[in-house]
């Protein structure tokens, strides 16, 4: 464990638990991907699968079961407690083009043809585009909420301090993990568009994004 390391996992949680209170709070579910929620949900669950098998650290099972719980809970506030308010026209990304391109290559690309391994890469590979429906759902509408906004950098800086902890393992450890890393960098300029449009908050670009609304 590093600082670059733990506060990613700080701000991973802060980002997770930003996006549940705001929709519990405001009872409201609008400018969420429905989608993306799910990815992740799928993206911990074959990634976490190993609580069944090994113990590493109380603080890395206690992250596992918190992720877990909080993404599943998040879902159902989506799709069952405040369905009503979930725009499911605007949130039309076709996952399936994320899916069976990441399904086949944790097939072809992985450190141990076993089931779990697999599935760690699987969700590995998965977790670096699942945020593309959300991404795609805010270029669409036009607009975001602040809390949405807020939710998405916190992702974005767990992106970039997780890379800063692969540099800290590589000189310090010697440890260089290619899969993890290269999925990490995508996943990372995934967000470099976003970042911009927080930073300027509203401004006008030359991307699709026309406004994005900050309250």
């Amino acid at each position: 464990m590093n600082i670059f390391r733990l506060s990613g996992d700080i701000c991973h949680l802060v980002a997770i638990i930003i996006l549940f209170l705001k929709i519990w709070r405001s009872k409201s579910c609008a400018g969420i991907s429905g989608k993306s929620q799910v990815l992740f949900a799928l993206v911990f669950t074959t990634r976490y699968l190993d609580l069944f098998t090994s113990f590493i650290s109380i603080y890395n099972t206690v992250m596992k079961v918190v992720y877990l719980v909080l993404a599943y809970a998040t879902v159902s506030l989506i799709y069952f407690r405040f369905r009503n308010s979930y725009d499911s026209e605007s949130d039309s990304f076709r996952v399936e083009f994320l899916l069976v391109p990441v399904a086949g290559l944790s097939f072809l690309e992985n450190y141990a043809f076993t089931p779990l391994e697999i599935l760690w890469t699987f969700s590995i590979y998965l977790e670096s585009v699942a945020i593309l429906p959300q991404l795609f759902m805010i270029t669409k509408t036009g607009e975001a909420e602040s809390i949405t906004t807020h939710y998405l950098f916190f992702l974005g800086l767990y992106r970039v301090l997780y890379l800063g902890n692969w540099v800290w393992r590589y000189h310090v450890e010697g440890f260089f993990d290619q899969i993890a890393v290269v999925s990490g960098v995508v996943q990372t300029i995934f967000y470099c568009d976003f970042f911009y449009l927080y930073f300027t908050r509203g401004q006008q670009t030359s991307h699709n994004f026309d406004l994005i609304v900050f309250s």
